[in-house]
């Protein structure tokens, strides 16, 4: 049995938190603990993978891997091994809804476990269905809806639902003028929860590493950006008045529950990180309308599809019947409502609107699937009708779609909105690259934000913000705290995938080559790296797919969640 490990590290993740807010928060007094902690502790900019989706990231966390090596560029995937297993009429390109079971590369925790160490992993994204671990594993939101089976020990949730009641694991409101003050209710009663449960799990067994996940940031920036940034095109100075004092509440509830966590885990090294960052979004750029806009990517010739682009041009659009929908109070059904009621909807807005199944694929040069208008090419012998040859004429069609990009401008500025776009063996490498899009690119100014929640969710390339009006930044937040380090330092920026081998390396692990992070060292406690050197070690990280799988309507009600937070189309 190996000998008590004494070294503790703790990982708090804020899904989606932004220094753009927690600073100001420090400095204004709504957060005076964390003012302490940033004081006391060592601070970044944590760089996130491209695009920056929560699955992505903290795959990437979890790993130390690109995504080229994890294997996760979306939500939903497009993997080899299942393509054809996927294909349906409903489901054309094979996509499958991540889980645990497809996100390749060991996990820390069970680099962990192996040296005969517990980890505790609370709500992590992307652990479920959860694998066996030294410890105790909950997994995060992509649980589907009704089962109990997300914990490791299964005896575990019976435990908590004693001491706490039910078990917190979905946010379900959404933002609309009636609904502030509910979205503002379970922000508080879930991260009420989500405080309880990880102090308690702090005491239940002798952890060596402690992950808990807190997803209230990443919804609450999301459903209300715009009361606390008075730029916003939506902000609303009496709603602001009305809302802002609880929304800020909401944030100095979390500053005391850290407080409380830190000084349970005292002694620890602590990390309080975030997967990606967060901004203000005041367009949305649809770009499948922008494909067909270009003669990239052309339409039927029948009758219903020339209805259905008829009825396009004259505004009636899933983007209008949203608005709609917000106007009514029942935007906050996209999320609450059941496998079967989201599912009969999305089938009447394909039926009624412009989707793919329009497209005449035999002269598409290309199409846009994805949260961050990640382009596929119409690839012959990839793609189910693929109307391009591979080699030189799926490179042509790439550069043509890259230089169309980069010309692309704003016609309200002149400003150009791209000035990096990426061919996918750019930005990741390893075994998985050919499963990425093949063009993936972020917009120069992140305040334009692709809309993917439907296939043409607008007749207009870039459309006015409406629902969410805050989305994902590429900068989010680090902060080392504890005997290992720096105190009151600043460095620029690391990588989240910089996190895992820290981890290791504070633990007195091995931290494996293959890792594509690194140790934090400008991080560290000043002569820490001298009195004990990192140990690397040669290891195999990959070959990890399949521990578990996520079947039929599990896989489903997944993919509508999803659906219903814009997540996906």
């Amino acid at each position: 049995m190996a000998a008590r490990n004494t070294r503790r590290v703790m990982v708090l993740g804020l899904d989606g938190a932004t220094w753009t807010l927690l600073r100001r928060f420090a400095e204004d007094g709504t957060m005076p603990n964390l003012a302490s902690f940033i004081e006391r502790g060592c601070t970044a900019d944590l760089i996130t993978m491209v695009p920056p989706v929560t699955a992505t990231a903290w795959s990437s966390f979890v790993t130390g891997l690109n995504p080229g090596k994890h294997g996760v560029f979306e939500f939903l995937l497009r993997k080899k091994a299942l393509v054809e297993e996927a294909r349906s009429a409903r489901n054309p390109f094979g996509e499958v809804p991540v889980n645990s079971a497809l996100r390749d590369g060991i996990p820390v925790w069970d680099l962990v476990g192996e040296a005969g160490l517990k980890s505790v992993v609370k709500g992590v994204p992307i652990t479920y269905p959860p694998a066996k671990i030294e410890g105790f594993m909950l997994s995060g939101f992509l649980t589907p809806f009704g089962r109990r089976d997300f914990t490791q020990p299964p005896g575990l949730l019976d435990e908590i639902e004693a001491e706490f009641g039910p078990y917190r694991l979905y946010h379900r409101q959404v933002y609309s003028r009636r609904g502030v003050g509910d979205v503002l209710d379970e922000l508080h009663d879930v991260l009420d929860f989500d405080i309880k449960v990880t102090r308690y799990l702090m005491g239940r067994i002798d952890w060596s590493l402690f992950i808990s996940h807190f997803w209230g940031t990443d919804r609450a920036s999301h459903e209300l950006w715009h009361l606390l940034d008075e730029t916003h095109p939506r902000h609303d100075r009496e709603e602001a008045l009305r809302y802002g004092p609880r929304l800020r509440a909401f944030y100095s509830a979390l500053d005391e529950g850290l407080a409380g966590i830190v000084g349970d885990a005292e002694g620890s090294d602590i990390i309080v990180m975030s997967d990606h960052g967060f901004g203000p979004i005041h367009t949305f750029l649809s770009f499948n309308t922008w494909l067909a806009g270009q003669g990239l990517l052309r339409f039927k010739s029948g009758v219903m599809t020339s209805l259905k682009r008829a009825a396009y041009r004259l505004g009636f659009t899933p983007t209008s019947l949203y608005r709609l929908s917000m106007a009514l109070g029942l935007a906050k059904y996209r999320l609450s409502g059941g496998f079967h009621s989201r599912q009969k909807m999305q089938m009447l807005i394909h039926r009624f609107f412009l989707s793919l199944a329009d497209v005449d694929w035999s002269v598409t040069r290309a199409y846009s699937r994805g949260n961050y208008g990640q382009i596929y090419v119409n690839l012959k012998g990839r793609e189910p009708w693929g109307a391009v040859e591979p080699g030189a004429e799926y490179e042509a069609v790439r550069e043509d779609v890259r230089k169309r990009l980069l010309a692309e401008t704003d016609p309200a500025t002149g400003e150009n909105l791209f000035d990096r776009v990426y061919f996918r063996e750019e930005v990741y490498e390893g075994p998985y690259v050919d499963e990425a899009p093949d063009i993936v690119f972020i917009p120069r100014d992140m305040r334009y934000k692709a809309l993917g929640t439907l296939d043409f969710t607008s007749a207009s390339f870039m459309e006015p913000v409406y629902g969410n009006s805050g989305d994902h930044r590429m900068n989010g937040v680090f902060l080392g705290l504890g005997p290992g380090f720096a105190r009151g330092g600043r460095i620029e920026r690391l990588s989240i995938l910089d996190i895992a081998p820290t981890v290791l390396y504070l633990l007195g692990l091995p931290v494996p080559r293959a890792m594509d992070g690194r140790i934090a060292e400008e991080a560290l406690e000043e002569g820490r790296l001298a009195r004990r050197r990192p140990e690397f070690v040669d290891r195999d990280l990959l070959g990890r797919t399949g521990v578990g799988r996520m079947e039929g309507e599990d896989r489903d009600d997944i993919r509508r969640r999803l659906e219903g937070m814009g997540y996906i189309g």
